[in-house]
């Protein structure tokens, strides 16, 4: 590729050799530094290659030594592009004023990348950025990479180390997050009891902080007090001196049912494609925007038939014949599509990038009708839902102890019924008032 890039820009001939000496002529211009390419064979005595412009002029030495004779076929690369186009003014201005116009734009950022963050988002970023005065369409060199990098690790505690580079018109950012938090949340100390924060049967608890107002067995509902957070203080003679208030601690598990209610139809949409697809391109810059639609399949033979019929049923009204012959007309096609997306922005070549953006639109046609569920699919779709509740409860800290699915019937609806039994933790904090009148006793929730 490298050699090829050079060879246009110097330029290149391709030359017939012919006569008896051709094998001569070739070891001779080897021996001196000469490289031809692209050797094939052109009729009796005749021959064909590819030669340097520059090496070309010092082959007549040993053309007259090997008894050759050597013609020009063919002239190629930027030199001979130039002088052939020498009084084209109008070519001329235009490839200087795209050269200039290039320059212009490689003064500017026009693609921003992020590298390596996961938990700061893109556009997170990105608005930082404009807050710094940093944005699409700035000079390169208004851009300072290491303040850029002092004020994204400060502004960020969790990024702890920050790469910015400007290659081309492209700024780089590179982070690292830190997989450890920052800093740690400061424990909360102020006294709170203990609430269900569903109803259950308890299976298995362990108050390490408080007082115990339930045990193992016992049915609790929603809300319902489960460890207390005033503890008694009593002397010597068993006379309660005063209520100590304390952040009540414990774990409590309950045996808990979950229920989940699913209604589906019992018609589902089945779509056909008709094999219709049509092709749009979209190109902006700025607030300028274009776009170009292709043809769909068809639609050219479509539009070919309609003319036909409207021109013949102009004429059969200008002949008076419309009584006779009446042409039908075409019913309204009732078409649905779908379209899918691609944006891309335009580069010259690595990362010289250009305000340019290209959208790229398929719209594939389709046809639907309706028809009943099969007793297959609507068994995967419990499964399914099945699957996917017990996957979230799971995830919510519930281990399952029994679950079961039951698909009913309801008119045109189908009801699918998930319940699940299980074991969680219900604990749930609530802050408590503190008595000011010593040995009042906690009677509320604050």
């Amino acid at each position: 590729m490298t050699d090829g890039l050079n060879y246009s820009r110097k330029g290149y001939l391709r030359i017939r050799i012919s006569g008896d000496g051709i094998e001569r002529f070739l070891n001779l211009c080897c021996l001196n530094g000469i490289e031809p390419w692209d050797l094939r064979a052109c009729g009796k005595g005749a021959a064909e290659c590819f030669m340097e412009l520059a090496q070309f002029r010092r082959i007549r030495p040993f053309v007259r030594k090997a008894g050759v004779r050597v013609r020009i076929a063919g002239r190629y690369g930027l030199p001979f592009f130039i002088y052939r186009n020498r009084k084209r003014e109008g070519a001329v201005c235009g490839i200087l004023a795209c050269v200039i116009l290039l320059y212009a734009l490689s003064l500017f950022v026009w693609n921003i990348t992020f590298e390596g963050n996961y938990h700061y988002s893109r556009d997170t970023l990105l608005n930082y950025l404009e807050s710094l005065d940093i944005r699409y369409g700035m000079r390169k060199d208004r851009i300072s990479c290491e303040d850029l990098e002092e004020s994204l690790r400060s502004a960020f505690p969790e990024i702890t180390w920050v790469s910015a580079s400007v290659t081309g018109t492209r700024l780089v950012v590179r982070v690292k997050e830190n997989e450890v938090l920052s800093a740690v949340p400061a424990k909360d100390e102020s006294p709170c009891e203990l609430a269900a924060s569903d109803s259950g049967t308890i299976t298995r608890m362990v108050v390490r902080q408080g007082k115990a107002c339930v045990s193992v067995g016992d049915t609790v509902e929603k809300g319902q007090l489960l460890v207390e957070s005033g503890l008694s203080v009593m002397n010597d003679a068993g006379e309660v001196v005063r209520t100590k208030y304390v952040r009540a601690d414990a774990d409590v598990y309950a045996q808990t049912d979950f229920v989940l209610r699913t209604e589906m139809p019992k018609l589902c949409r089945q779509e056909v494609p008709t094999g219709r697809v049509r092709r749009s391109f979209l190109i902006s810059a700025g607030a300028f925007r274009m776009r170009l639609f292709l043809p769909a399949r068809g639609d050219l033979t479509d539009a070919l038939r309609g003319g036909v019929r409207s021109f013949a049923g102009w004429l059969a009204a200008k002949t008076g014949l419309d009584g006779i012959f009446r042409v039908p007309a075409l019913p309204e096609p009732d078409t649905l599509w779908n379209e899918t997306s691609e944006i891309h922005q335009l580069r010259l070549f690595g990362d010289f990038y250009l305000p340019v953006y290209r959208e790229d639109t398929v719209s594939g046609e389709y046809t639907f009708y309706e028809r009943p569920y099969t007793q297959e699919e609507i068994s995967e779709a419990a499964r399914y839902m099945e699957a996917k509740y017990i996957e979230n409860l799971c995830e919510k800290g519930v281990h399952i102890i029994e679950n079961n699915v039951k698909i009913q019937e309801y008119g045109a609806s189908l009801v699918i019924e998930c319940t699940v039994k299980g074991e969680e933790e219900i604990t749930e904090a609530r802050s408590v008032r503190i008595p000011d009148a010593p040995g009042e006793e906690l009677t509320g929730q604050e």
